[in-house]
């Protein structure tokens, strides 16, 4: 796992880090012309393309649909001079259920929050998949600061 970036990092690597660590990450889309942003969590890294899961019944996964141009925030701190974050420019789609089973697999906490009706939530959830465009990183846990542009 790779936790410290630098010019030598892949595409791979990067996705790696965005889905482990950092995980926990903003992902924002409009709402009849408004910003529109939920906090989600980075659910797979497969074929370079990234997955979340939210349910059919949320707002948020109408706005997404309708919208389907996202930019996806996360970062990893300590405090200012020990963070990194990196924002990432995609698209993305309903793939309805593909990789749902997979995604509770690697993401064993899901069956803790989903434990009244597992089968029932793998239903009503989506899976998204996250093709993105480029990605710009900044490291401050680094001397000098890093940064770092990733084009996919």
């Amino acid at each position: 796992m790779v936790d410290i970036l630098n010019n030598h990092t892949s595409n791979q690597e990067f996705l790696d880090f965005a889905v482990n660590p950092i995980h926990n990450v903003d992902i924002v889309t409009t709402h009849q012309g408004e910003p529109s942003a939920q906090v989600c969590d980075l659910l797979l890294n497969k074929n370079s393309k990234l997955y979340i899961a939210t349910s059919s019944q949320n707002p948020f996964f109408q706005d997404l649909i309708n919208q389907p141009k996202v930019i996806i925030n996360g970062y990893k701190r300590n405090g200012t001079m020990d963070s990194c974050g990196f924002s990432i420019r995609g698209t993305i789609k309903n793939i309805n259920h593909q990789y749902i089973d997979e995604i509770f697999e690697k993401n064993t906490y899901l069956n803790e929050i989903y434990a009244d009706d597992i089968e029932a939530a793998k239903e009503d959830l989506r899976v998204l998949e996250i093709t993105p465009q480029s990605a710009d990183y900044l490291d401050h846990r680094t001397t000098p600061i890093f940064m770092r542009k990733f084009e996919f």
